[in-house]
């Protein structure tokens, strides 16, 4: 162990305060991680200054404090350094996404001109189009009429007796009795030919009245409300945690872009709160 007062030097960046430290002791990242109980990874994150893989500040704070401790520096000038660097990191990450969300809406806004446009040309090319087209005539009826005397001079028109038309008008009634005769036996081979049931239509589940959340990647979480957390730590790609849904829950999330939060089936939109602490729940859109 290195003592306070000679650790305690004027540098404001606690990773590298950290990791000078480990050095002077020739403590390895192992030891450290097995007898302090934290993660390699988050005793990286401190000494290179990673607050993106860190959890949040309640709890980032508290590897701070008992790294520094451990180090023998003043822990409470290490948990001053780090809330300020993690400030400045987070105001940083806001600002970029206020970037980026700023150039989206201007792209938005020159696709629905460049749109409108397109709409515009394409209405005065049809106007002008109609007005430069020909209309079309009406067509004559060319065909000659019919002179009545020539169709009854007509040779191939014959003229039928009595007893051809006689003949003529009963062929339909053997085709008409010879149709009622059948008709009983189609009725039975209707009745006998058994009609197919509708198959019934398989309700829809009703989804379970749930608040589910699936990690895309690897990020702290804490759910819970003012007389119980429900559950907490740091989760990984393809984790997925589920309760019950009931009023008044909170979220508090390390990277809310690694995160997706489901309420009774529907997603909601974390990252529009633009905080990571006790986001209300059933304040989500």
């Amino acid at each position: 162990m290195e003592n306070t007062e000679e650790l305690d030097i004027d540098i404001d960046d606690i990773g590298t305060i950290l990791k000078s430290s480990r050095l002077k002791s020739k403590k390895s990242l192992e030891e450290i991680s097995s007898e302090l109980c934290i993660r390699k990874i988050y005793l990286i994150a401190l000494e290179e200054g990673d607050y993106e893989t860190l959890p949040p500040i309640p709890y980032g704070v508290g590897y701070v404090r008992t790294y520094a401790r451990y180090l023998g520096l003043n822990p409470e000038r290490a948990v001053k350094l780090y809330k300020n660097a993690s400030k400045t990191e987070e105001q940083n990450q806001e600002e970029e996404m206020t970037e980026k969300t700023e150039a989206n809406k201007i792209s938005s806004k020159h696709l629905i001109v460049g749109i409108i446009s397109l709409i515009a040309i394409y209405a005065i090319w049809s106007f002008y189009a109609n007005m430069t087209t020909p209309q079309p005539q009406p067509i004559q009826n060319l065909a000659p009429e019919m002179n009545v005397s020539e169709e009854i001079a007509n040779p191939e028109i014959e003229e039928r007796s009595p007893a051809e038309d006689v003949q003529t008008n009963e062929q339909p009634t053997e085709s008409m009795s010879e149709t009622v005769i059948n008709t009983p036996e189609t009725a039975d081979d209707l009745k006998q030919t058994p009609i197919p049931e509708e198959p019934e239509v398989a309700e829809e589940k009703v989804e379970d009245n749930k608040v589910v959340v699936e990690f895309l990647n690897e990020s702290w979480v804490e759910l819970k409300d003012k007389n119980k957390v429900y559950f907490q730590g740091v989760f990984h790609k393809g984790d997925k945690k589920e309760i019950d849904y009931i009023g008044n829950l909170f979220l508090s999330v390390g990277r809310p872009e690694n995160v997706k939060v489901y309420i009774k089936g529907t997603e909601k939109n974390i990252l529009a709160k633009k905080r990571k602490m006790n986001i209300p729940l059933d304040s989500l859109d």
